[in-house]
């Protein structure tokens, strides 16, 4: 992946300032983040001593959201390239097919604009900081002033419509007649708005099934301007007293949200998982059960 020669970094002694990283609880909704090096990308020690060093000056994120920045900006041939770190603060694991990268110089002006694929990032883990490579070519430019260091990556969020959308998997037509499907929207019309970059789960519906399982139906809220993919969801739901009824892990096909939508799930926790049998169901809340 050695898409240019890295400049010198600071000269105090990287290694001596690195120290082990683990994530912690949110404070006020913000977080840090744990390191992940994705196994896709073969990387000596050396390199991630600085990318350590690079993410502990991190400022906090707020919990739910995704965000990127650059810690290198360098200029070959015209072309841009630029290293960073991609900050997954949402609370279960996510992949990104794609995104849309915007380069912006210090005066915020859209420098350079290009659609990346990060297949080979991998799954990004639950609360974790990626390093990533990303190069701008000659073409993706749109000014061709001198590279900064002040220049900032970000993604590009689309703004062609505030309104999310249903995204029904293939069954969920048929399994949503006319009114069931426009009270969905509907729901989904008066739930808050997701802010940049946020994920989330909103409950639709809870019942118990005739074999003494729970079924919740929940909409996937998917805020970000790229498509994401979920494998596994730990959930928890709790009734009106606050308490916990059931709690489970779920593997999923994976299942691919597209952006600015809100995908529709049925989730069933078996009889086993269960923990209060008379539940009050006048409100309830359903949510990511941390670790």
């Amino acid at each position: 992946m050695a898409l240019f020669r890295r400049k010198q970094v600071e000269d105090q002694s990287v290694e001596e300032t690195v120290k082990q990283e683990e994530a912690v609880s949110p404070t006020d909704g913000l977080l840090e983040t744990k390191i992940h090096f994705s196994e896709h990308w073969e990387m000596a020690l050396k390199e991630r001593y600085i990318y350590q060093y690079h993410h502990r000056k991190l400022a906090k994120i707020k919990e739910g959201q995704l965000s990127i920045a650059g810690i290198g900006f360098y200029e070959v041939n015209g072309e841009i390239a630029v290293e960073a770190l991609i900050q997954n603060a949402v609370s279960r694991p996510i992949t990104i097919h794609a995104v849309d990268l915007l380069l912006m110089d210090e005066e915020g002006n859209l420098a350079a604009r290009k659609r990346f694929s990060l297949e080979h990032l991998g799954e990004l883990p639950a609360f974790t900081t990626t390093p990533w490579r990303f190069l701008f070519f000659a073409e993706d430019r749109v000014t061709d002033a001198p590279v900064s260091n002040q220049w900032k990556i970000m993604f590009e969020l689309n703004t062609a419509s505030n309104n999310e959308t249903l995204d029904l998997e293939l069954g969920w037509e048929e399994r949503l007649s006319g009114e069931k499907r426009l009270q969905m929207e509907s729901m989904l019309a008066r739930l808050p708005k997701l802010g940049a970059n946020e994920v989330n789960i909103a409950g639709v519906e809870v019942k118990f099934l005739d074999n003494q399982s729970l079924e919740a139906v929940l909409l996937i809220r998917n805020g970000t301007s790229q498509e994401l993919q979920l494998k596994q969801l730990p959930l928890v739901v709790e009734d009106a007293a606050g308490d916990i009824v059931c709690k489970g892990t779920f593997e999923l096909p994976p299942l691919l949200i597209k952006p600015q939508s809100a995908k529709p799930w049925a989730f069933v926790f078996p009889a086993s998982l269960i923990a209060k049998q008379d539940p009050d169901f006048s409100t309830w809340r359903v949510a990511v059960a941390q670790n």
